[in-house]
């Protein structure tokens, strides 16, 4: 009876926290682009044997070298596109740790959402900043910097496209420290 008791005090909270979850909450955090950015970046640690496995899992299929170079960014690595009925994605994995997710379809402000829904919620253990690291007309760039106690533990970084209708509509990148 004791160990049904201490089950129940520590799940009661996790009950309660999730019922006071909201539905757009929720759907954020399952939209497809975020799933792939957690599932392809973030689980994977940005290890490239780890994020290499998670595409191919996820249906993605790597790119030649020179169509990888425009995913690259100058960095050795490797990409994988995939399209299917939520749109065109690709996934960039460079040697030096940097994992990046390419959405080219969506609403910008959208996907912010969705990553920030994401964020570590208060009283976790866990802290983020935010900071705005650049912005032109065209894009703007900001990092999710997440804490454990005073120890940087990981870089969520999210450069949007400003006008709607172009090639990309989001970067999502994963820098494990």
């Amino acid at each position: 009876m004791r160990y049904i008791l201490a089950f129940l005090v520590s799940v009661l909270p996790l009950v309660v926290a999730a019922d006071q979850d909201s539905a757009e909450s929720l759907a954020l955090r399952k939209s497809y682009p975020i799933q792939l950015y957690m599932g392809a970046c973030v689980a994977a640690r940005a290890q490239p044997v780890n994020v290499e496995k998670q595409a191919t899992v996820m249906g993605f299929k790597e790119v030649t070298p020179d169509i990888a170079k425009s995913y690259l960014q100058g960095h050795k690595g490797k990409a994988w596109v995939a399209s299917n009925e939520h749109g065109k994605f690709a996934i960039a994995s460079q040697e030096r740790g940097l994992c990046s997710v390419f959405i080219h379809q969506g609403d910008p402000d959208k996907l912010t959402e969705s990553m920030e829904a994401w964020l570590p919620p208060k009283n976790s253990g866990f802290n983020y900043k935010t900071e705005l690291v650049s912005e032109s007309e065209q894009l703007k760039t900001t990092a999710y910097k997440i804490y454990r106690s005073s120890s940087l533990m990981e870089q969520w970084v999210i450069t949007i496209a400003k006008q709607q209708g172009g090639q990309l509509a989001a970067i999502m990148s994963y820098n494990a420290q």
